[in-house]
């Protein structure tokens, strides 16, 4: 699943480019995938992370740095409006130059179900004991 992932992550880096020989202007927007641009751009260009570390990406607000990030950007490594859904403006009005690549819609790429149970899963302690939990 990484592999084609990480290969039209870079396809897409360069086609924003307009040439292989000039680096990419490239926002990620939250720290996972900032580190996966990073890997795939490693020894061309660092891309720029748009928010900052801990922040949560479902209602945030963009500062005017980031915005001017956006504005100057070849491509945008996002997740997608599910997840990012502070974004679908910014993204059409801001970065409307740039490429786009919604990792959610990436060639491979697979959706797995919520998670429920083990350490997600909400329990009552008060009328067992913690040795259950393995």
């Amino acid at each position: 699943m990484r592999k084609p992932l990480l290969a039209t992550a870079a396809a897409a880096a360069f086609l924003a480019a307009g040439t292989a020989s000039a680096a990419p202007n490239v926002v990620a927007t939250i720290l996972p995938v900032h580190s996966l641009t990073a890997a795939v751009m490693a020894g061309v260009a660092t891309p720029t992370l748009l928010l900052p570390p801990g922040v949560s990406p479902h209602a945030y607000s963009l500062r005017p740095s980031e915005a001017a990030a956006l504005e100057s950007a070849d491509l945008v490594v996002w997740v997608g409006e599910d997840l990012e859904t502070f974004l679908e403006g910014p993204l059409e009005t801001l970065a409307a130059g740039a490429v786009h690549l919604t990792l959610i819609e990436a060639p491979g790429m697979q959706l797995l179900e919520g998670r429920e149970g083990g350490a997600w899963d909400v329990h009552d302690h008060g009328d067992h004991g913690h040795g259950d939990h393995g």
